[in-house]
């Protein structure tokens, strides 16, 4: 492509790092076509849209026309497509969410694997299409999936299914609705942010440069596609077995209840720590990646630890948003997170194909482009070790924006109720359970339950 269209490096990159920093970046407007239209509508719509992108793009090999059919049109098709999917996995399961959301994810891999072998055989090896013509493929691919969008439900998410007043207003507002700046009034989140974009500046480098830098070495030809196939099939197992693990063992017992919230912690912190690895082992693996020489066996190597922890970097980054900011939010902070990915994705990979112009005369071209966002990727995980100590200092702070039910002690009219006596037992959930005498109010008897907020149902047990 770059010859044919006798354009610099960093322009080419350009076109598909828009393409995924609008397929990951433009998550709010998904959002609000699924409240009112279902998953299902938006993901074969956004099939249908991101093939007629493609399709167009056959028709004339011009640089900035592809920025406008394959970066934008098709790149906002495969956003309806990936975060409908997402979101659809996201509020079905309540249990086994990581292990779910990797088995939803994994199938970017298996892509990674097959498309990565098929054009290279079609195009590079065997010389059978142009480029041009590999596109339109790809275009049938894309069109084919559609058929797949049926297979995810038609419903809308649970709280949306009866709003009236949303759908009553703007589009545009409510696409700006769900960009809730005030998440960042949390340092948790805030550095969150800060260090998921640090890692997507680099993020797609390694898929995108991974054949640039097999040739720069002079890796046989032939075993270069050996590589990308490396990193989708680690990727896959990256997903699952990293979901696998953030989940962790849940407990079973009769009385689980009182464990509830003890197993969400241990969850949300294995969950942090094993992020954080997937950060640093995948930017050492990016900064290796130069200095493998003409081994194919080498380049696979550090492509399969890649592959491996960046599937699970990204399993986690679509859970850790709720469990630091919390549930009801969780989706405000998926759209957040997502924008500002974007905007890094778009940066970082053409960046590093100028540097790599910049940097032709040397021996090994790529070796600081990868070095320096390696180094940022590296970075990114370490600062994450302090999202504990910030989520523990913000609870002091705000002890009620943490848990939102009031303090038993500001409510006169419990402190009036003289069944409320010294022996009371009062749960740590919104339901106050009386187990105590209840002679002095004929009303209230053992098994009443009195609930601070009127619109929480009872909680059983």
């Amino acid at each position: 492509m770059r010859t044919k269209l006798s354009s610099s490096r960093a322009s080419i990159s350009g076109i598909f790092s828009i393409l995924a920093a609008i397929t990951i970046g433009a998550g709010p407007i998904p959002t609000v076509l699924i409240k009112k239209h279902g998953y299902q509508k938006v993901a074969i719509t956004g099939s249908c849209v991101a093939a007629f992108g493609f399709f167009l793009s056959y028709w004339w090999a011009n640089i900035w026309f592809y920025y406008i059919t394959i970066s934008f049109i098709g790149g906002v098709g495969l956003n309806l497509m990936y975060i409908s999917s997402i979101l659809c996995v996201e509020n079905h399961f309540d249990e086994n969410k990581t292990r779910a959301m990797g088995v939803a994810v994994s199938g970017s891999g298996v892509g990674t694997i097959v498309m990565s072998y098929i054009m290279n055989e079609i195009v590079n090896i065997r010389s059978w299409f142009s480029y041009s013509s590999a596109l339109l493929i790809e275009a049938g691919f894309i069109a084919v999936s559609f058929l797949f969008g049926f297979l995810l439900s038609s419903g809308r998410p649970k709280e949306e299914e009866n709003s009236t007043n949303e759908s009553q207003k703007s589009f545009f507002h409510q696409v700006n609705k769900q960009i809730d700046w005030k998440l960042f009034k949390k340092p948790a989140f805030t550095l969150f942010i800060i260090s998921n974009f640090l890692i997507s500046l680099g993020f797609n480098v390694v898929y995108n440069y991974a054949d640039d830098l097999a040739n720069d070495a002079e890796v046989v030809k032939a075993h270069r596609t050996y590589i990308l196939m490396s990193i989708g099939i680690s990727n896959i197992f990256g997903r699952l077995i990293i979901g696998l693990l953030g989940d962790g063992k849940r407990d079973e017992d009769k009385d689980k209840k009182k464990h509830e919230k003890k197993n969400r912690n241990k969850d949300e912190k294995r969950r942090l720590y094993l992020f954080i690895v997937t950060y640093i082992i995948t930017g050492i693996a990016t900064v290796v990646a130069p200095i493998c020489g003409s081994s194919v066996i080498q380049h696979i190597v550090y492509a399969s630890f890649f592959g491996f922890f960046s599937g699970g970097y990204v399993t986690l980054s679509m859970i850790l948003p709720g469990d630091i900011v919390g549930d009801k939010k969780k989706n405000d902070a998926i759209g957040l997170l997502s924008l500002f990915n974007g905007i890094a994705i778009a940066i970082g990979t053409p960046v590093v194909g100028a540097m790599r112009d910049v940097f032709a005369h040397f021996a090994n071209p790529f070796l600081w482009p990868y070095f320096i966002f390696g180094t940022c990727t590296i970075f990114s995980g370490c600062i994450l070790f302090a999202i504990p100590l910030l989520q523990k200092q913000y609870r002091r702070k705000h002890p009620r924006e943490i848990d939102p039910t009031p303090a038993i002690d500001s409510d006169p009219a419990i402190d009036s109720n003289p069944a409320l006596d010294s022996n009371t037992k009062i749960d740590s959930n919104p339901a106050i359970d009386l187990n105590t005498k209840t002679d002095s109010n004929p009303a209230i008897d053992s098994n009443t339950k009195i609930y601070l907020n009127p619109e929480e149902e009872p909680l059983n047990g």
